[in-house]
This record gives structure tokens, C-alpha cells and sequence, in this order.
């Protein structure tokens, strides 16, 4: 059988793990370059993301993902673990991401996994301030003063916009979800030099930060994030999930944060080796496999539902020509 002729299944993925100087990061499923996530099951075992996207197309993230997106996949998922401070860091918006490095920016949803004795972290600024005190206090080092210092609390999820300064503590374990780019500067690192390698990009970075006070919202339901860039819903399974669509047209990424589930193809769908994943472990639903059940294989199992909407204005980053589109044909029925 020729390989683009082989029937799509869930997808799961070998972690990739990158040691930093602040901690360390395992890259659950991405596709960036210069990590490329490997599968780790099925026929396709020993390829990667980008070589799926490369073979399967809009088979994979569906027809309006990949007329936007074109063969980048629109998301990527990471874990945290931080044992000393990272630097103070911005992310970088689409719109100048695009023009400036062509490349998505990056905005981005933590979900905590753990936390340490003494969790802390920053999020903003605890006032507004001019570029000129934000631009002397990161030289003179009296940032931390005016930084928002938050408290993570284990199962909390805390949203990074674009612009927005932020820096993880030490003892931390997270969960990141978003767009498919690392476009983050460190602008501040408390005093200490950076590994060789790695920059301050304060001048770069300065007219894309939000110099006024941090005003946070918090998630009120299962919907922890509802964006342009990415949909993030959290399921806690007690029984059976069915997933359908009559007609695909987007995929999901699954991540188990406790216990253990299934996706095995609902009574009549087309058949596929049942997928199990655990702890820690991430799968791709692509938008062809559309008939599934989510199955909680111990008590206490909750997932990660990361999806994309559709987006009607095309990004030039991918070439895509710019049209008026019909609303997105896929229809999740939750049984």
C-alpha cells in the first residue's frame, strides 16, 4: 500500500527532552525545526510530525487548519520543570511575529501540574509604568518591584497574551499549551549571565511589551482557553466519551494530566488498534479519525482537549490565498 493511501489512526508521540540552565523542558508534541516530534506507534512509528503534515496534508488537521496554517502544525505542547528562576520573558504577537521573523507568534496557556513548597511566580506588571522606568528598572535590576507576583496553585490555568511579561519560580512543574513557535525574548535574567548561546533581547523585544498593569482573567468552567489561536477544554472521564462528526473538519490533541484512557472507534466506525495513553503521554486525533470513544481506563482520569477554530483571514506566513470561507462543518456531539 502507498503511504498516503493509509488510513489515519491516533497518533501518539515520543517526548523530546531539552535540559536548560533554569530547569528543564519535554516537548510533547511539536513542530518546530528544530524539534520535530517523533511518533511512537503504529504504522508510522520512526516518522515525524512534520513528515506526517508533509505526506497527509489537510488529512491530518483538516481542510481550514491547513488552508491557514499550510504545512506548519498550528500547535505545541511542552512541560515545565523549573529549579531555579527562568528569565523574565515576553511572547511575541502574530502580527509582528510575521512580519519581523516570519514565523506565528506565540501566545500560551500553563496549566500546573505541581508545585513546590514556596510557588511563585510573574505575570505583568503590578502598575503601569513608562518605557523609560520599565526600560531602567530591567537595567538596574529593581524590575522585580513592580512585577505582578502570582501564587500557581496545582490544576490551575493561567493565560500568557502576547506582550505580557511573565517568569516561572523555581519548583514548578507545567503544563504549556500554544501556537507552534518558541518566539519568546528574555529581557531579564535577575543578575545572572546567560548560558553561552543565549541573549538578553531587551531592544529587540521593548515596543511589543505591555508597560501597564496586569489585569488577569480567570477560566470559569471546563473551557480553560477559547482563542483565535487555540481552544483548551479539560475533561474529567467517568465514562465513555463518543466523538463524532458527520463531515471532518479539525482535529484534537489529547493529553492525559491523571489516571489512563483509551480511544478505541465507536460500534460501526471504521476499525484502528485501540490507542491507550498514560500519565504524562499526548495523542493526535487527526480530523479523518472522526468517530471515537474516549474511554477512562481508571478512576480519577482527566484529559486535555486542545483544538484550533477555523480562521477566515489567511496568514501570508503560509501562502494561503485570502477568501471568504463557510463555517467550520465539524460538529462534536458529546454522549
Amino acid at each position: 500500500m502507498d503511504d498516503n493511501e493509509r488510513k489515519l489512526y491516533p497518533i501518539s508521540f515520543l517526548p523530546d527532552d531539552i535540559v536548560t540552565h533554569w530547569g528543564s523542558v519535554s516537548y510533547k508534541i511539536a513542530d518546530l525545526g528544530s524539534v520535530d516530534s517523533m511518533i511512537g506507534g503504529g504504522w508510522f512509528a520512526g516518522n515525524t510530525l512534520s513528515e506526517l503534515m508533509g505526506t497527509y496534508l489537510e488529512r491530518v488537521v483538516g481542510d481550514e487548519a491547513f488552508e491557514y496554517y499550510g504545512l506548519q502544525f498550528p500547535i505545541m505542547i511542552k512541560e515545565i520543570k523549573t529549579s531555579t528562576w527562568q528569565p523574565l520573558q515576553v511572547n511575541i504577537p502574530d502580527a509582528e511575529a510575521e512580519e519581523r521573523y516570519d514565523s506565528l507568534g506565540k501566545t500560551a496557556l500553563w496549566y500546573i501540574l505541581d508545585t513546590g513548597e514556596d510557588p511563585k511566580a510573574y505575570l505583568g506588571l503590578s502598575k503601569d509604568l513608562t518605557a523609560g522606568e520599565f526600560y531602567q528598572r530591567c537595567q538596574d535590576g529593581s524590575i522585580k518591584e513592580v512585577l505582578n507576583e502570582i501564587t500557581p496553585v496545582k490544576g490551575e490555568s493561567i493565560l500568557i497574551e502576547p506582550g505580557t511579561v511573565f517568569a516561572a519560580g523555581p519548583g514548578l512543574t507545567i503544563l504549556e499549551v500554544s501556537e507552534s513557535s518558541e518566539l519568546a525574548f528574555n529581557i531579564h535574567n535577575w543578575g545572572v549571565d546567560l548560558p553561552d548561546g543565549e541573549e538578553l533581547l531587551l531592544e529587540e523585544a521593548f515596543d511589543l511589551i505591555n508597560m501597564g498593569k496586569h489585569r488577569r482573567a480567570h477560566a470559569a468552567d471546563a473551557t480553560l482557553a477559547d482563542r483565535d489561536e487555540f481552544v483548551v477544554k479539560k475533561l474529567d472521564l467517568k465514562d465513555p466519551l463518543h466523538i463524532f462528526s458527520e463531515q471532518p473538519g479539525c482535529f484534537a490533541v489529547y493529553h492525559c494530566l491523571s489516571g489512563e484512557a483509551a480511544i478505541q472507534p465507536s460500534p460501526g466506525a471504521e476499525g484502528f488498534d485501540q490507542v491507550i495513553f498514560k500519565v504524562g503521554q499526548t495523542v493526535l486525533l487527526p480530523s479523518e479519525v472522526h468517530d471515537i470513544l474516549l474511554l477512562p481506563l481508571t478512576e480519577g482520569t482527566s484529559l486535555l482537549e486542545v483544538s484550533v477554530k477555523e480562521r477566515r483571514d489567511a496568514d501570508s506566513y503560509t501562502g494561503a490565498p485570502s477568501e471568504d470561507q463557510a463555517p467550520d462543518p465539524h460538529i462534536r456531539n458529546w454522549n
